[in-house]
């Protein structure tokens, strides 16, 4: 009776009529139907008021199971009836498990009631509308392009100082969506891309990026470790961060400070443990270091990884920015910034391609007029309107207007064609 969860009202009705064993025995069968049809997604069967009344009338509890069983069946197969209280009541539970992971849908018990008993019968089709970007979002596309624009003079001045290969690596999600993705026709047969999603939510001063469980990754994948390991390529780490605190410093975006502390663990493989060989190099202090080389993280990702990485030659850390100041802030860490040297010597690059001045007679109109940063969390710009009701499969939801990602791209196309008019 505690699984079923049954409320009082409920027990008054499977009781009425059957003595204490047979009540028993009533509700351990209905509870062991319970386990059968509630599963671990979103299908299964809520008693709701309306189901209890139906069971406790039926002629036995057998039967009444195979009436509801055929009534699911029928809403499964196409056959839904909107107009049948018992078949409308059965899709309650996928309603209400529905309404869990929609955090704009009614999220009280009593509040999903009542909005499942105002769901109508939907239209057949999705209300599917093309994306057009406001004005101003066309303005906002444009001085993402000329941030990316700057980020690809560095990179094709760059090219042109070094026969090693160039891999550009786009962090999601700014750094993929609004600066590389859009850069990729430029980048095609003079640089490697590649796409890493390395969060700064959660970071910490000493994250280093790693596998986490089965179900979630950080970091390189072990082909771009053996990569790493037999060519060297330059690494260029491309993010954008939020305007917050770049008044006074380069802002690198925490998720790339882990993976600055990721190359850490790969030049102490390299260098075979003599931290000497690469900390002048790194751009951190050598108490950062040297601390980091005790954190659990760091010993994690290096028994991983050693399989695939062989002593050599490791990795100096420097920095890009299109106004890059005396000092670097990455995530709580300040120091000093160490600007990218063309040549053969390999490197990581942290680059972030944001101009975060909105203000002064030296900037280009366009960025008076205009945010950096503005297309972060696009979904908070749009998201797609999920709306719920009755359909030949019982409950279904239809999509109205156009996707976050239909967002995304046209957001992306928009900062092409003003790649396209700037690089000629």
């Amino acid at each position: 009776m505690k699984a079923l969860r049954l409320s009082e009202e409920a027990l008054k009705h499977f009781s009425r009529g059957r003595s204490s064993v047979e009540v028993t025995e009533y509700l351990d069968r209905l509870a062991t139907w319970m386990g059968e049809v509630n599963t671990q997604n979103h299908d299964g069967v809520t008693l709701t008021p309306a189901i209890v009344r139906f069971l406790a009338s039926a002629e036995d509890l057998e039967s009444g199971i195979r009436e509801l069983e055929r009534l699911r069946q029928e809403t499964r197969e196409g056959r839904f009836d909107a107009d049948n209280e018992l078949q409308r009541e059965l899709e309650y539970k996928r309603f209400a498990s529905e309404a869990g992971r929609q955090p704009n849908w009614p999220q009280g018990e009593a509040e999903q009631r009542i909005a499942f008993d105002r769901l109508t019968v939907l239209a057949s089709t999705n209300n599917h509308q093309a994306c057009e970007l406001p004005e101003q979002e066309v303005i906002e596309a444009r001085r993402a392009a000329f941030e990316a624009k700057g980020l690809l003079d560095f990179l094709r001045e760059f090219r042109s100082h070094t026969d090693r290969p160039i891999t550009v690596l786009g962090n999601e999600r700014f750094g993929r969506l609004f600066v590389v993705e859009p850069l990729e026709p430029f980048l095609r047969g003079h640089f490697d891309v590649l796409y890493e999603r390395v969060p700064s939510h959660g970071s910490m001063r000493l994250t280093v990026p790693h596998y986490l469980d089965r179900f979630q990754r950080n970091g390189f994948a072990p082909e771009f470790m053996k990569y790493l390991s037999t060519h060297m390529p330059h690494v260029v780490l491309v993010d954008v961060c939020s305007p917050r605190a770049t008044e006074n410093y380069t802002k690198i975006a925490r998720g790339i400070r882990d993976l600055v502390n990721w190359f850490m663990v790969f030049n102490h493989i390299r260098a075979q443990g003599d931290r000497s060989r690469y900390v002048s190099d790194s751009s951190l202090p050598s108490h950062q270091v040297a601390e980091l080389e005790k954190w659990w993280e760091f010993e994690v990702v290096a028994r991983r990884i050693s399989q695939w990485i062989e002593p050599g030659p490791t990795y100096g850390i420097s920095h890009w920015a299109p106004d890059l100041r005396k000092e670097v802030l990455m995530g709580e860490l300040v120091i000093p910034s160490k600007p990218a040297v063309f040549g053969n010597i390999p490197q990581v690059i942290t680059a972030n391609p944001a101009i975060y001045r909105t203000k002064g007679d030296d900037l280009p109109e366009l960025m008076r007029i205009t945010q950096p940063y503005y297309f972060n969390d696009p979904e908070k710009r749009h998201k797609e309107d999920i709306v719920p009701g009755f359909g030949e499969h019982g409950f279904e939801t239809r999509v109205w207007g156009f996707t976050t990602d239909e967002y995304v791209a046209a957001v992306q196309r928009q900062i092409g064609i003003e790649l396209e008019s700037m690089v000629g």
